[in-house]
């Protein structure tokens, strides 16, 4: 088992101009403006998140697909380099597709939807096979809240059905690993353990292999206050890390590690923070949680972990690298790598 890492945004302040720095600090520049002006050349730039990547000890990096992203639009030169420069290093690769926009219509009982959204994973996936990735993970889709209920959760269940299908063995026919993994709590659907094991197995009872992307973070939105009236099903308790324990062993492959921290004050500002650093032990994940969770980790046969830690605050912004070794540091010490 190896750690692995998808930089989300941590390296896009050491793409900002020095002006673009000074009015980060000062506030001029918010931290979304920041993530709308350099997200994309952050996101282009495969070669230094590999150079990243390789400084702080990494082996696997896992590229963002989330929008916006330039993977659709670089060239074959580009493509051609990074990939080289990855086999040189000796370093792998896995691409999260898009999931939000179109993408986000993968389980649209709406045929016609359903089938332009996986007209452009496809896309994705070409991308993926070209630059020499090993896997690629999808989420389930989104599901408005009026709807994610009855009958047209079965609906919506069969759509999804439909289009993993198709794209495992779109990636299998290029030797791409593929992935589903578990929604937030914001996207009401596909949040549970149960609801995506249920999945897969039926797909996997029709000869596909898809391979479950598990992501406790994401788990952890639901016991945000204003999911638990729809998420009630189960609680969080002090040992989160035995969600695990539920899944089947032949199914894991890829995870995604990261923690959440709710803000005790329902009124205070933030009220939550999505994939807080993992060393900073402030969310559900405690070293002792760690470590446990990496052994169950480990005895399910997981082969990476995928780190998606995230800052929201200036100071971690500008200071990124420094988290990033920290987090990288520490985490192959819990996990004895």
């Amino acid at each position: 088992m190896r750690i692995g890492r998808n930089f989300t945004n941590m390296l896009e302040a050491s793409f900002l101009s020095k002006k673009e720095r000074e009015d980060l600090k000062s506030g001029l520049l918010s931290v979304g403006d920041m993530d709308a002006r350099v997200q994309i050349k952050a996101k282009k730039d495969i070669i230094n998140q590999l150079e990243v990547g390789q400084k702080i000890g990494l082996s696997h990096i896992e590229l963002d697909g989330g929008v916006p992203n330039p993977f659709l639009e670089m060239n074959k030169d580009q493509v051609t380099a990074a990939k080289a420069y990855a086999r040189e290093k000796n370093m792998t690769m896995s691409l999260h597709l898009p999931y939000t926009y179109v993408a986000a219509s993968t389980c649209a009982f709406q045929e016609s939807d359903r089938v332009l959204a996986v007209s452009l994973q496809k896309r994705y996936i070409d991308f993926a096979s070209e630059l020499g990735c090993a896997s690629v993970v999808m989420h389930p889709g989104s599901v408005p809240f009026y709807q994610a209920m009855g009958e047209y959760l079965n609906m919506v269940d069969e759509s999804l059905g439909k289009t993993l299908i198709e794209l495992f063995s779109y990636s299998e026919e290029r030797e791409i690993v593929f992935h589903l993994e578990n929604n937030t709590a914001f996207d009401t659907y596909g949040v549970y353990n149960s609801d995506i094991i249920s999945i897969i197995k039926r797909v996997n009872d029709q000869g596909c292999k898809v391979k479950y992307c598990f992501d406790i973070g994401h788990w952890f939105t639901i016991d945000l206050p204003m999911h638990k009236k729809n998420f009630s099903r189960e609680a969080i308790g002090k040992k989160p890390e035995d969600i695990v324990d539920e899944i089947p062993d032949n199914i894991l492959h890829q995870v995604h590690l990261n923690d959440f921290w709710i803000n005790p004050d329902p009124k205070g500002n933030p009220l939550f923070k999505f994939h807080p650093p993992l060393h900073y032990q402030k969310g559900f994940l405690k070293e002792e949680n760690l470590r446990k969770l990496s052994e169950k980790f480990s005895s399910k046969g997981v082969k990476t972990v995928v780190v998606e830690t995230a800052v929201r605050d200036t100071d971690e912004l500008l200071n990124a690298e420094k988290i990033l070794s920290d987090e990288t540091k520490y985490l192959n010490e819990v996990f004895g790598i």
